[in-house]
């Protein structure tokens, strides 16, 4: 009787490993997908907002207008991309040693520092004359590089 159930036990444990072995594959390329998946969104959110800084540089004062609606979402992606770091850094701060609390909280100062700075040459844009428009549309963009380079870091950070 002892032999029949080592048997069994045996059996099943291969039955099992095969399942684990078969699914497992399946499993693992639909996580890999999944994270192909993100990275092709986040691939195409960032071309669209470098495509929509290359509009903002190429316009002049005569198209102030459309140049302040596009810089605007831009800013308003860029808040929600930082918004979503803080999410994630609330979520994970209980995990999180000391040192990496403190590296959270010195990236996010950064960004909100950085974002301020976007929203003071975006004020800028909005009141500049002709005669300052492209020193003022300059510091914009300048700006967003800044902050568009400490957010594709950030995610390191955390």
């Amino acid at each position: 009787m002892a032999k029949q159930q080592k048997q069994e036990v045996m059996f099943w444990s291969i039955i099992l490993v095969l399942f684990i072995l078969l699914t497992g594959g399946t499993l693992l390329h639909a996580a890999e997908q999944m994270g192909k998946d993100e990275g092709t969104k986040q691939g195409e959110a960032k071309k669209e907002m470098d495509d929509t800084m290359q509009a903002i540089q190429d316009y002049s004062i005569d198209k102030k207008e459309q140049v302040m609606a596009d810089a605007k979402e831009l800013l308003d992606k860029m808040d929600a991309k930082i918004d979503q770091l803080e999410k994630q850094s609330r979520e994970k701060w209980q995990q999180m040693s000391e040192a990496s609390r403190e590296k959270s909280q010195e990236t996010l100062r950064e960004l909100r520092k950085k974002r301020n700075e976007i929203a003071e040459w975006y004020g800028g844009m909005k009141h500049s004359s002709a005669n300052a428009w492209n020193e003022v549309k300059k510091g914009f963009i300048n700006s967003y590089h800044s902050l568009q380079d400490s957010l594709d870091e950030a995610p390191e950070k955390f």
